[in-house]
C-alpha cells in the first residue's frame, strides 16, 4: 500500500512540473479556454454533482469528466462562499497551478490552498488522518481528497466539496442558544458517485465514500470557515 506522504509528494512534484513547462502548453490552455467558454452551460449557483456530464470541458490534455474532480470541488466551494466563479476561469487557473502532468493524473490536492489564498479566503489544512474528523466537525466547507480504495492504488484518488451542516438542535428539539460545539454535524458531499450525498456522521460518510465498504481513506483535507477572510493580496 502506497503511503499518503508519497501520494502528496507525487502530486506536489507533478503539479510544479506544469509551472516550469507551462510555456510549452500555453496555446493548449488558450484553446481550452475558448472551447470551455462555448461548452460551459453550468449556470450560476448550480453545483457540479456529476463531473461525467461535463465531457465538453477540456482540462489540460484531458477532459474535465476524466480529471476535473478537484476543480469541481473548488467550483462548488466558491458557490457556497457566495463567490461563484466561471468554470472556464477555474480550469485556466489550475492548468497553470496544479494540474498533474497537464491533468493526466488530475490535480495536486495542495494547489487549492493557493487558489483560496488568492481570493483572500482563510483555510486550514491537515494531512493527518487522525485529525480529519475533528477538523471536519468544526468547519463549514471541506475540499477533501481521498483514496477511493486504500487497498488498491489503481482506484486512484478523488477530491470532493463537502458541506458541513451544523444542526442547531438537541435531543429536545431546536435550540438556538446551544453551543456550536454541541450541534450535530451532518455532511453533504458533492460529486460523489455522480450525485450529492448526505450523511449523518463523519463515520458514515467515510464508510460510503469511494469504493464503499470502509475502503476509502482520507489523504488531504482543506477546511474553510465561512465569514473568515484574510486581507486580499
Amino acid at each position: 500500500m502506497i503511503s499518503h506522504p508519497f501520494i502528496l509528494l507525487f502530486y506536489q512534484i507533478t503539479g510544479k512540473f506544469n509551472e516550469f513547462f507551462s510555456f510549452f502548453h500555453k496555446k493548449i490552455s488558450e484553446n481550452n479556454y475558448e472551447l470551455n467558454e462555448m461548452a460551459d452551460i453550468v449556470t450560476e449557483n448550480t453545483f457540479i454533482d456529476d463531473q461525467s456530464k461535463k465531457e465538453g470541458i477540456r482540462y489540460g490534455r484531458k477532459s474535465f469528466s476524466h480529471s476535473g474532480c478537484a476543480l469541481a470541488a473548488v467550483y462548488n466551494a466558491m458557490i457556497l462562499l457566495g463567490l461563484p466563479t466561471p468554470l472556464p476561469e477555474i480550469v485556466r487557473y489550475f492548468e497553470k497551478h496544479g494540474a498533474s502532468f497537464f491533468a493526466a493524473f488530475g490535480t495536486a490536492p495542495q494547489s487549492a490552498l493557493r487558489f483560496f489564498r488568492k481570493q483572500g479566503i482563510h483555510t486550514e489544512r491537515t494531512m493527518n488522518k487522525k485529525k480529519f474528523k475533528e477538523l471536519a466537525e468544526r468547519s463549514d466547507i471541506l475540499i477533501f481528497t481521498i483514496m477511493n480504495n486504500r487497498k488498491n492504488i489503481r482506484s486512484m484518488v478523488h477530491t470532493m466539496c463537502v458541506e458541513c451542516i451544523h444542526e442547531k438542535e438537541t435531543g429536545d428539539g431546536p435550540q438556538s442558544h446551544a453551543s456550536p460545539l454541541s450541534y450535530p454535524v451532518r455532511f453533504l458531499v458533492h460529486n460523489s458517485h455522480g450525485r450529492a450525498e448526505k450523511y449523518d456522521s463523519y463515520e458514515n460518510m467515510m464508510a460510503s465514500l469511494g469504493d464503499g465498504n470502509n475502503l476509502a481513506e482520507g489523504v488531504y483535507m482543506l477546511a474553510i470557515k465561512q465569514g473568515r477572510r484574510t486581507h486580499l493580496p
